[in-house]
């Protein structure tokens, strides 16, 4: 493992396929994890005040004491190696039987920590139903554990369709659980068990698609890499949680909890919209560069670049015109500084999403270290900018939050051109036209809702007239372009259907 910088890397990983069918590979994983995604957060959000009317606050509440230990635990549950074994060419017995059985021991030390959690959970808070709330959802992580090498296994054969089925199908169950024993009256439990049964339901498709018994070898010589690896990507999630929390807490201390309240809002919105198109799209691109030639990823990566700003720079300009106003017709009044807050930050939160697709190549090529210092870098630099909020108004400090992702976003690119030998032109050259177009659909959707004034209609019609015009732009500007990109998607969607057929 190489944890810095490796000017001009060659990936030592040599295609068995033609360029052709990598390529319809990686379409179909976009989409598939796409749609996926959309469909887990329109389940989501009916699932939501479905389940409120359900529970009731008090239920809710209870449940909500016990996610912020077990989110934390969640997000370091695979210490980092699924990634890492990602890019293990050797299917050595030695290393992935290891892999097994550390991450399995590593599952059952973390249940054991969420069951002590409860006990000490329910002694302060003085609600002894956490208890058993965290010995249910204690039983998610050893199935966690056993989805790692499944999901390791599959990126690097391409095949994330079996991992957006699974995720899908667990997604579906585990809301039908979640409905049915609402129902049933048992109160928070039917959310932890949600939780259960969507390990549950994943670990076990998973695996049918790509189980490998493991040997009685336990080695953890053969796998000090990826431990190495997987300790860095794990710092760096720990760190970004360490750096969430403590940029809430500052703010709070700075304006107040109900400024705090908007705040928040404002940040999840984007990420909300950005990351249901990003992760995806990220994950598809990391397991091509498992399989690429050099030169061809790069072109990948461009084409990744170009697709990310054509879908989150529109979303952003829309944003930036009209937060204000949406976030009036959908949650009232009370919430207009969150509308101030998302337009100032959804600018930011676009460039970085966009950008943050050159980390995929930073770890497919070795460079884990950058990678924890990117994420390490956006982390300190937005918790520096809520600090001055003790010195400057909340809207400048949002405005500094903004800054932060902007940096991150020029700092990603730059280690991108250093590590991987890309060319900062040609990747802006693929994000100006959305720029540009981006830019006029902005100003004609602040500029109908100036002209026209306030209401939904008049809202709806500023949205609308904002996607002609950005699609106008884009056609005028890069009409010839989007025709061959339209003419190769065709053509390739409908290799897809004759080939399934």
């Amino acid at each position: 493992m190489d944890g810095g910088l490796v000017p001009n890397p060659d990936l030592d990983i040599v295609p068995a396929t033609q360029p052709h069918e990598r390529t319809t590979l990686f379409l179909r994983n976009i989409g598939s994890g796409g749609t996926v995604s959309i469909v887990k957060i329109l389940i989501q959000l009916a699932l939501l005040p479905l389940m409120a009317h359900l529970l009731g606050p008090k239920e809710f509440g209870v449940y909500a004491l016990a996610v912020p230990v077990v989110a934390f635990l969640a997000a370091i549950a695979d210490g980092g190696v699924g990634l890492s074994l990602a890019r293990d060419r050797t299917n050595a017995p030695e290393v992935w039987s290891t892999a097994f059985w550390v991450l399995m021991g590593f599952g059952l030390v973390l249940s054991v920590v969420v069951i002590a959690s409860g006990y000490l959970l329910s002694l302060a808070s003085s609600e002894p139903q956490l208890n058993t709330l965290m010995f249910i959802l204690a039983m998610s992580f050893p199935f966690f554990s056993l989805a790692v090498l499944p999901v390791a296994r599959l990126t690097r054969s391409g095949n994330l369709v079996a991992c957006a089925i699974a995720d899908f199908t667990a997604t579906v169950a585990g809301a039908a659980c979640a409905v049915t024993l609402g129902v049933m009256g048992f109160g928070a439990k039917s959310l932890a068990f949600q939780f259960l049964t969507v390990y549950i339901v994943r670990a076990i498709i998973l695996n049918l698609y790509a189980f490998e018994r493991p040997a009685a070898i336990f080695r953890p010589s053969a796998m000090l890499s990826h431990l190495s690896s997987g300790g860095i990507l794990m710092g760096g999630r720990v760190a970004d949680l360490a750096c969430r929390s403590g940029e809430s807490v500052l703010f709070g201390n700075a304006f107040g909890a109900g400024v705090l309240g908007a705040y928040n809002f404002a940040n999840q919105v984007p990420r909300f919209l950005f990351e249901a198109f990003s992760n995806p799209t990220w994950s598809a691109l990391y397991a091509q560069t498992l399989s690429e030639q050099h030169e061809r990823l790069l072109q990948i990566y461009y084409k990744v670049c170009r697709l990310m700003a054509f879908v989150t720079f529109p979303t952003a300009a829309v944003l930036t015109a009209a937060s204000p106003e949406i976030l009036a017709q959908a949650l009232g009044p009370t919430w207009a500084q969150a509308g101030v807050f998302l337009q100032i930050l959804a600018p930011g939160y676009a460039l970085s999403t966009t950008a943050s697709m050159g980390t995929a190549l930073l770890l497919a090529l070795n460079a884990n270290l950058t990678f924890f210092l990117t994420t390490v870098l956006l982390g300190l630099g937005r918790v520096a900018a809520v600090a001055t909020g003790h010195f400057l108004p909340a809207w400048e400090s949002v405005w500094l939050v903004t800054i932060s992702n902007v940096l991150y976003a020029v700092v990603v690119c730059g280690f991108v051109v250093r590590v991987a030998d890309a060319r900062l032109l040609t990747i802006g050259k693929e994000m100006a036209g959305s720029f540009v177009a981006a830019l006029i659909s902005g100003i004609v959707c602040w500029s109908v809702l100036h002209v026209a004034g306030n209401g939904l209609v008049v809202l709806c019609g500023a949205i609308l007239a904002a996607a002609i015009a950005y699609f106008a732009a884009m056609f005028a500007i890069e009409g010839k372009n989007l025709r061959s990109e339209f003419t190769f998607l065709r053509s390739s969607m409908a290799g897809m259907i004759k080939k399934d057929r």
